[in-house]
C-alpha cells in the first residue's frame, strides 16, 4: 500500500521556519561555520543545514544538543514573538546565548536582538588574563566597536595593534581576521558592537 503524504500543517511549518532561522542567526552571531557547530554539538553538518532550511523536523534531543552548544535554552529557541503590548522581548539570563573559547578564558554573550543579527551584532565580552578572542573576517566593509569597561584590551588587525583602557573605544575593520586580547592582570570586560556591511546597504 502506498504511503499517504502528510498533509501540510501551517503551524508546524511556521515553527520549523522560525527554528531554522534562529539556529542560523545564532550560528552567524557566534561566527560559527556549520562544521564548528557540528563539532560543538555532535549534530551532523547535513542535519544542521537541513534544520536551517526547514527541510527536516529535529528531535528534541537534537534541538537540545544544538541549544546547549549555542548557550541558549530550548524554550527560548522555540518561543514565538511577543505580540501583546509594547515589550518586544524579555531576554532572561538563561535565554542569553553564551559562547566560550576552547581554553575557557573568554566568554561572549550575545545580548543584541537575534532578529537583527545580520546587520548589527551586540555582545558582552569577558576575558581572563591572557585570554584571546580570535575572530575570522566578517563581510567586506564591516566595522567592530569595542568599548572597554574594565581591564586593558589589545586589538590586533593584520600587522597593526592598539590598546584601550576603561572608558575608551576602538573602532576597527572587522572584514579582516582580528584578535582581542586581555593584556592586563585583571579580568577584561567590554561591550562589542559589530556593524556588518549589509547594514550600510539597506
Amino acid at each position: 500500500m502506498a504511503r499517504q503524504k502528510r498533509a501540510p500543517c501551517p503551524e508546524t511549518d511556521a515553527l520549523g521556519e522560525k527554528l531554522g532561522k534562529t539556529i542560523q542567526r545564532l550560528r552567524s552571531a557566534g561566527n560559527l561555520s556549520l562544521g564548528d557547530l557540528s563539532d560543538m554539538s555532535g549534530v551532523a553538518k547535513s542535519m544542521i543545514s537541513q534544520i536551517e532550511k526547514n527541510e527536516t523536523n529535529p528531535t528534541l534531543g537534537t534541538l537540545s544538543r544544538l541549544s546547549q552548544a549555542l548557550g541558549i535554552s530550548v524554550e527560548s529557541v522555540l518561543s514565538g514573538p511577543n505580540e501583546s503590548g509594547n515589550l518586544v522581548e524579555h531576554a532572561r539570563v538563561k535565554d542569553i546565548p553564551l559562547l566560550k573559547s576552547e581554553d575557557g578564558l573568554c566568554e561572549l554573550r550575545i545580548i543584541g536582538w537575534i532578529e537583527t543579527v545580520q546587520w548589527v551584532q551586540w555582545y558582552d565580552f569577558r576575558a581572563k588574563p591572557k585570554g584571546k578572542l580570535e575572530s575570522s573576517a566578517h563581510p567586506m566593509g564591516s566595522i567592530e566597536n569595542l568599548t572597554v569597561l574594565q581591564g586593558k584590551a589589545k586589538v590586533i588587525v593584520g600587522d597593526q595593534s592598539w590598546t584601550a583602557v576603561p572608558g575608551e573605544t576602538l573602532r576597527y575593520r572587522a572584514d579582516k581576521d582580528h584578535v582581542i586580547e586581555n593584556i592586563g592582570p585583571d579580568e577584561l570586560h567590554a561591550t562589542m558592537v559589530n556593524i556588518l556591511a549589509t547594514a550600510f546597504k539597506t
